[in-house]
């Protein structure tokens, strides 16, 4: 009540660059850089001490060009979307590196089944649901170093199986 912090916790310990976060119900689920986890969750704890349950391993490694990995769950809460970012910014490293990147996945929370749900798109970052359509929304940052004038970040509704540009062409 008077500008400062009245308490101040760690919530998670020894996660591996975290980025999302998605709760259902009473699981918490993490999205580190390399992986997708599962926490118990008990409504108003200031720590979660134990271990994370892993879900899928999502594509990290030393080469690891776009770390950021968001989630979001379904409404319904059974399914779980996660962005995965370009391992490059224009494919420069291979395209053999790029293997389950430049997309977001739809995986199912319990069984870590996983699949492409939509590709093509460089750097997907935020992820949202618009309410009366029900359509999945997310933010792309697009390609960098190649000057100021191109090519800018853009948000688009995301469909199932869609493919989105990414190496050949800009947002489209």
């Amino acid at each position: 009540h008077d500008g400062v912090a009245e308490i101040r916790t760690t919530f998670i310990e020894e996660l591996n660059s975290p980025f999302g976060m998605a709760l259902v119900g009473k699981d918490l689920f993490v999205a580190n850089t390399d992986r997708l986890l599962r926490f118990h969750y008990e409504p108003g704890a200031l720590q979660i001490r134990n271990e994370g349950q892993p879900v899928v391993e999502l594509p990290g490694g030393p080469l690891n060009h776009h770390w950021t990995k968001n989630v979001i769950a379904s409404p319904d809460g059974k399914k779980l979307f996660v962005t995965v970012g370009s391992n490059s910014n224009v494919g420069e490293n291979g395209l053999d590196k790029e293997q389950g990147r430049a997309a977001i996945w739809e995986v199912d929370p319990t069984s870590g089944q996983h699949r492409l749900f939509a590709t093509g798109l460089r750097n997907p970052n935020g992820l949202a649901w618009e309410p009366n359509s029900g359509a999945l929304w997310t933010a792309v940052n697009e390609r960098d170093e190649i000057g100021s004038d191109l090519v800018p970040d853009y948000i688009t509704s995301v469909k199932d199986g869609g493919f989105y540009g990414w190496p050949y062409s800009y947002y489209g």
